[in-house]
């Protein structure tokens, strides 16, 4: 049972890191300090793309649903099993990895009119 709630955290906090990966840039306008977070994270999502690797997030909830079930992975709570169809979308990985590297060179961009903008203030 206990592995099964830990699997749970983990998948609310996958879904959280994806919303900042996703929202990061308008969250660190208004909160300084948290650009530099949601720049590492673009970065590090850059890498698990273009390298071919999954979150390791993922293996940790395949891990814990895994050890709370050994026949069944994904074998989480009510709003684990919602949550996954969020985070883990049915399309094509490449598209999926394509989109990620889209929105991180669009998230970069902005980043670089922002600091533009700052420096000829």
């Amino acid at each position: 049972m206990v592995y099964r709630l830990f699997g749970d955290a983990v998948i609310i906090l996958h879904f959280l890191w994806i919303l900042f990966i996703l929202f990061g840039l308008f969250i660190g306008i208004k909160y300084g300090r948290l650009i530099w977070v949601h720049l590492g994270g673009l970065v590090f999502t850059l890498i698990l793309n273009i390298g071919g690797w999954f979150c390791p997030l993922t293996y940790l909830e395949n891990h814990l649903y895994g050890l709370y079930n050994p026949q069944l992975s994904y074998a989480g709570s009510f709003i684990g099993q919602y949550l996954q169809r969020l985070i883990y979308l049915d399309l094509d990985e490449a598209y999926l990895r394509i989109a990620a590297v889209i929105w991180v060179a669009i998230n970069l961009g902005g980043y670089v009119l922002l600091f533009k903008k700052r420096k000829s203030v």
